[in-house]
């Protein structure tokens, strides 16, 4: 029996927490698949659930004595006993993890190395350590700290460790597995591989969806459109170190959505790439071929997003206004462009070699905003910019947050919309630029007293008013999914890329699509009352 175990994974290309399912659970599945092997999938709820059982010795609620969801527990894939059953019948044990851009979750929390050490000793088999953790670069939850040395002692412990972007590599590992031949941890180094050497795992790994908890109607699948960066300059990014720059055929990314259509599912970001709009080398001709077959393969999708796109790709391309509006018209509403812009400081995207200046950022959300308000069926605007900023990088002074207001301030007076912004702290992972500049991140450490107050400022002065600018009161959200409960208090929110948080007096039936009337503006969430459950 061999068994893939899901600790989620967060990079600054890829999303694989729940409700996102990511690439590397289903490229590993193809890879076993291959080999004639049908695998098991769990999540690291599954073990905690588990593990809390056995200590307990006592059944555990998804929901804690306060009525509060217990979202630790909360995207179980099986029953105790099944968990039980595969724990002590898994020949071959594939953990993925790996957080490389910490964020908060609504419903799920990613598994940290030290759960990993712990959960990961129930299980008495060959065991292989994968995902982006899998690497020089480490995972870490928390922004602003270093990554955990431990990781390098306890990766060690296993008896492989798949390096990032070896996926492939499994078809051959388990025949050798399987036959009891030499196994070296370095002979996945000697190929390098491509997108075509992933076009069969991947279509052979769908069916892995199918033991997804969340599986049919409320998981989104990240669809791989291209690796790398072809910018590849800023100071902390790990994507190009892990990849050369290179984009999936037209062919591979349909006939993957078409498969996964086939299974049931229903939402799909076009994501793991640095910037969408450069597909392809930003050939808009191949991107409209693309969603327009995939919507004619496909009709009754219901949520279609993509991931990251750069500002300079909007504004220093003629193209990019095209793009634009073709993401406008081909995907649901609610999409967001994710700036990485990071900062608005030229200081610090100087020394830092940030990807965007500030005049080319503050166009480019202009740009989107004149093509994507338009509300689209579910009440939302059809295409937004959302927008990074990164605490923490060389240069930084006092300066610098009121340069970010100053710029953030000027974006709301003008009448523009931000759908989100992303704040978090700089974390240094090795190999990078960032790592070899220790004596400039050393004088950015005194501003870690302000990184708080900083926050704080945006959300309040920037976040709020921008939140009631696009959910006004009154305002009516269509087929929100209720998914948690807080107390008396049920939240719900769309499928989809950075969706709104609604809070619901009462306790809504989870797992239903409502319709919902917006009351009232906390921080970064909404308050509304039902008009419909479907």
């Amino acid at each position: 029996m061999y068994t893939i175990l899901d600790f989620y994974t967060d990079e600054p290309a890829g999303l694989g927490v729940p409700p996102f399912l990511g690439t590397y659970p289903r490229y590993i599945a193809g890879a076993i698949i291959k080999n004639k092997i049908n695998p098991n999938y769990l999540t690291v709820d599954d073990l905690r659930y588990y593990k809390k059982t056995i200590e307990l010795k006592k059944e555990i609620s998804e929901e804690k004595k306060n009525h509060k969801t217990d979202i630790s527990i909360y995207n179980r894939t099986r029953s105790l006993d099944e968990i039980e059953k595969i724990i002590k019948n898994t020949k071959v044990l594939i953990i993925i993890c790996g957080i490389h851009v910490p964020g908060k979750y609504l419903s799920a929390i990613p598994g940290n190395i030290h759960e990993v050490e712990r959960l990961a000793s129930y299980f008495n088999c060959f065991k292989i350590f994968a995902g982006p953790a899998a690497s020089e670069h480490g995972t870490q939850l928390e922004g602003g700290k270093k990554i955990d040395k431990k990781i390098y002692d306890f990766i060690d412990s296993f008896d492989f460790v798949l390096h990032v972007n070896k996926e492939p590599y499994l078809i051959e590992l388990i025949k050798k597995i399987e036959s009891n031949g030499d196994i070296n941890n370095g002979d996945q180094f000697l190929q390098r591989y491509n997108f075509d050497d992933y076009r069969e795992v991947s279509l052979l790994g769908s069916k892995i969806v199918e033991q997804h908890p969340l599986f049919p109607k409320r998981v989104i699948v990240e669809i791989e459109t291209g690796k790398g960066c072809s910018t590849g300059k800023c100071s902390f990014c790990t994507e190009p170190l892990k990849n050369r720059t290179e984009h999936r055929v037209k062919k591979d990314i349909y006939d993957e959505v078409v498969e996964f259509y086939k299974l049931g599912i229903r939402s799909f970001r076009l994501g793991k790439q640095s910037d969408f709009f450069m597909y392809q080398g930003g050939n808009k001709d191949e991107i409209e071929s693309l969603l327009k077959d995939i919507w004619s393969a496909c009709p009754d999708i219901e949520n279609f997003h993509i991931d990251n796109v750069s500002p300079r790709t909007i504004v220093k391309h003629k193209w990019g206004r095209d793009i634009t509006k073709l993401a406008v018209k081909y995907f649901t509403e609610g999409n967001i462009t994710a700036f990485g812009a990071e900062t608005f400081d030229p200081k610090i995207i100087e020394i830092n070699n940030l990807n965007s200046e500030q005049k080319i950022t503050m166009k480019a959300i202009e740009i989107v905003n004149e093509y994507g308000s338009e509300r689209g069926p579910n009440g939302m605007p059809k295409l937004l910019p959302g927008l990074n900023l990164l605490f923490g990088l060389p240069g930084e002074t006092k300066k610098t947050h009121e340069i970010n207001m100053k710029c953030l301030k000027k974006i709301y007076d003008d009448g523009l919309m931000l759908r989100r912004i992303n704040i978090r702290r700089v974390v240094d992972y090795g190999g990078t630029k960032l790592s070899e500049m220790k004596k400039e991140m050393s004088k950015t450490k005194r501003n870690q007293k302000y990184y708080w107050k900083w926050r704080n400022d945006i959300r309040q002065n920037i976040d709020n008013p921008m939140l009631k600018r696009i959910a006004p009161e009154g305002l009516i959200l269509k087929n929100l999914i209720t998914e948690i409960y807080d107390g008396n208090i049920t939240f719900a929110r769309h499928l989809g890329t950075y969706p709104l948080i609604v809070g619901i007096k009462g306790r809504i039936p989870l797992n239903k699509k409502v319709d919902v009337k917006i009351t009232k503006h906390q921080l970064r969430s909404l308050t509304g009352e039902v008009v419909k459950i479907h």
